[in-house]
């Protein structure tokens, strides 16, 4: 038997059926109320998430505050600063969780998104050791020092850290004097699975420099399959 591949459709929705406007806050830009009903709750949670439209193309996607929801109905309100707000009223969006953002949805559900078969290959790395906040304790060991590093050659803001042990060892490769770990960026996490995408194996990236293991692309996008989202 086959599984069926779970689509945008199979989401929750929010059906829209008022907009009020607030008052503008401290960047100036006014905060949007918008009132409707769930067509169910189940996976539907209070707090920060995306409202999405079936189709990618027709409106950017929104993210805000469910700020009341009422299992029984459905009856929720969410508040969003996005400008320009347009008239949505009797539109109905998607529910997205705050643990995923749209384009997970957008890589998988596109069929013309773009994902080219690539060997992943170690990238320097700068690294510097910063004071952690307090004592964390690592494999059973106290830790107080982190060695955070950031991948050369390309703008980004992702950083990792790196335990420093009382010993002074960590499981970085060695730092040059330079502060650079040669090799030090070693692996990639996939968008879906989060599993690691290690030196010298392959995967699949976007023009985005999002990468998906071979096991999720072939379960997930090439079947354009979002049971990955769990609700």
């Amino acid at each position: 038997m086959t599984d069926i591949a779970k689509t945008i459709n199979d989401l929750p929705h929010f059906k829209v059926s008022a907009i009020r406007k607030g008052e503008g806050g401290d960047s100036g830009r006014a905060d949007f109320e918008l009132a409707g009903v769930f067509d169910r709750t189940e996976g539907v949670n209070e707090g920060r998430c995306w409202l999405l439209l079936p189709r990618k193309d027709v409106l950017i996607d929104f993210t805000g505050e469910l700020k009341s929801l009422e299992a029984g109905t459905g009856a929720a309100l969410y508040q969003t600063s996005e400008e320009p707000m347009p008239d949505m009223v009797g539109l109905a969006f998607a529910y997205l969780g705050p643990q995923w953002a749209p384009y997970h949805v957008w890589m998988v559900t596109e069929p013309k998104w773009r994902w080219d078969r690539k060997l992943f290959h170690a990238v320097d790395a700068n690294a510097r050791k910063i004071e952690g906040n307090g004592v964390s304790i690592v494999d059973g060991q106290e830790v107080k020092e982190w060695i955070e590093i950031k991948k050369i050659g390309q703008e980004s803001h992702l950083s990792r850290y790196y335990p420093v042990f009382p010993d002074g060892k960590t499981t970085l490769p060695p730092i040059g004097p330079d502060g650079v770990v040669r090799g030090g960026w070693g692996h990639v996490h996939c968008e879906i699975c989060d599993a690691h995408i290690v030196a010298e194996s392959y995967g699949y990236i976007d023009p985005g420099e999002h990468w998906v293991c071979e096991a999720c692309y072939d379960k997930y996008v090439v079947s354009l399959d979002l049971s990955f989202i769990k609700t």
